[in-house]
């Protein structure tokens, strides 16, 4: 089975089967410096794009350098991410993979700032490479932040001698 990178509809550059990959294939190893989730967040504070794949519980990261780091995220995924016991991450088919198709694999981002949007353009897109946990927790947070803004308004259009 062979694969090469190449430019992406998705993001900048993909990952591409050569060959049919039959379902279940590990494909590539997400390879790269294993080191604490902090290090990495430090490492990267002031740079856009980064290659990070948390492992474990998520309070370590793989800072990847492999051909695997090129394979894009989609909504609508061919290929899912297993990590073994050892603590190596394989991309993995979850279904045939046709000669030709992009490789492409659910992120579940759970952490970060920003939007992460999506560009996948899959039908079932969510708009974001988060996680739907992690974008209901976000809902949350954003409306527990706007219900408070409105009942200080409230407390600041009261008379003074209500607010007491």
């Amino acid at each position: 089975m062979r694969v090469i990178v190449r430019s992406s509809a998705i993001h900048a550059a993909g990952v591409f089967a050569l060959d049919r990959i039959p379902s279940g294939t590990r494909i590539l190893e997400y390879t790269g410096e294993h080191m604490p989730h902090q290090a990495a967040d430090d490492l990267y504070k002031d740079r856009p794009y980064t290659y990070l794949f948390g492992v474990g519980d998520g309070a370590n990261v793989i800072d990847g350098y492999s051909m695997a780091m090129y394979v894009n995220h989609s909504c609508d995924p061919n290929c899912e991410t297993e990590e073994d016991e050892d603590g190596h991450v394989w991309i993995q088919a979850i279904r045939d993979i046709a000669p030709g198709e992009e490789l492409a694999y659910d992120y579940y981002l759970y952490d970060g700032e920003g939007d992460a949007p999506c560009t996948c353009g899959s039908p079932n897109c969510r708009g974001t490479m988060y996680s739907p946990d992690e974008i209901k927790r976000r809902r949350r947070r954003e409306a527990r932040a706007s219900s408070n803004g409105e009942q200080k308004k409230k407390r600041a259009a009261k008379p003074a001698s209500l607010n007491s």
